[in-house]
């Protein structure tokens, strides 16, 4: 085992685009790694529509400068946003079901696809040079399959709606961590949502096998993963400029597999309730729905 990696231990992503044509190299790619990453496959202007709705979502909410653009503008806090007001300002759905999308969907499965209706909007500001940062809201190390169930055979699939950098940060994989199954999460009151402390991997169980993994990543470009993959946030730490991180996230699984709560609920209707779907395993409420 090892201990847990610094941002400058990273290594990079593997660009899957070329495997797009190639079936079977594309799923023995997934079946070892836990992931695709795929360069400037997604539509660029259905992109560049669900950035600005959210932009607009957060001038709306008087969290950002009504003369803010996309390629410049900053907000002071993401937990001062109402998250779920958020939500009324982005056309998620429409842009996940969307024709040249779900045909991206249909190439990476192989098959006819559902994709969740429970979808994550993320916004958020750089810290650097705060006196007092916030990263209670990211997440630590942690596998979705652990929350989200009963089939484990979605993939999530992560958007950036403006480009990221090492600085404003992302996702970080950990490297074919999914081939060890599910793992163990104990509670980690560093990380918090709803005013409950989020149950996330110890990074110490992360093996010298499982190296991890973050790019930068543009408009257009996508990171689909395993259910059982190990990841975690990489907090925005921007600087010259301290530029925002905005992306959204949801999960794709088979159409023709059993959808579970958290794929047939909106994300309003259930990130807030302690007794279901993903805030049951947060909060450690006993449920049988997922």
């Amino acid at each position: 085992m090892t201990a847990a990696k610094t941002q400058t231990d990273y290594a990079e992503y593997t660009d899957c685009t070329p495997l797009l044509d190639d079936r079977k190299e594309l799923d023995r790619f997934y079946d070892e790694h836990g992931y695709l990453f795929l360069r400037g496959v997604l539509d660029r202007a259905l992109v560049r529509t669900a950035a600005e709705q959210m932009l607009h979502g957060l001038v709306s909410l008087g969290a950002a400068d009504p003369h803010a653009t996309l390629d410049e503008f900053t907000i002071d806090s993401f937990e001062a946003v109402d998250e779920v007001a958020m939500h009324g300002h982005i056309k998620y759905d429409e842009f996940w079901n969307s024709a040249p999308t779900t045909r991206l969907f249909e190439q990476i499965f192989g098959e006819e696809v559902f994709v969740f209706r429970s979808t994550t909007i993320r916004y958020y500001p750089s810290q650097a040079g705060s006196e007092d940062p916030a990263f209670s809201y990211l997440t630590p190390l942690h596998q979705d399959g652990f929350y989200i169930g009963p089939n484990k055979d979605f993939r999530t699939v992560w958007v950036p709606l403006i480009g990221t950098t090492e600085g404003t940060g992302g996702v970080a994989l950990a490297d074919g961590s999914h081939r060890h199954g599910p793992r163990d999460h104990v509670v980690n009151d560093s990380f918090r949502r709803f005013g409950h402390p989020v149950r996330g991997i110890p990074p110490h169980s992360i093996g010298e096998d499982e190296p991890l993994l973050f790019s930068a990543m543009e408009p257009g470009d996508i990171l689909v993963f395993h259910a059982h993959m190990c990841h975690k946030s990489i907090p925005n730490l921007a600087t010259a400029p301290p530029l925002m991180r905005m992306s959204m996230d949801t999960r794709v699984q088979p159409a023709a597999s059993h959808r579970g709560y958290n794929a047939l609920t909106p994300w309003p209707e259930s990130a807030k309730d302690p007794s279901k779907g993903i805030m049951s395993k947060i909060t450690g409420t006993p449920t049988e729905i997922e």
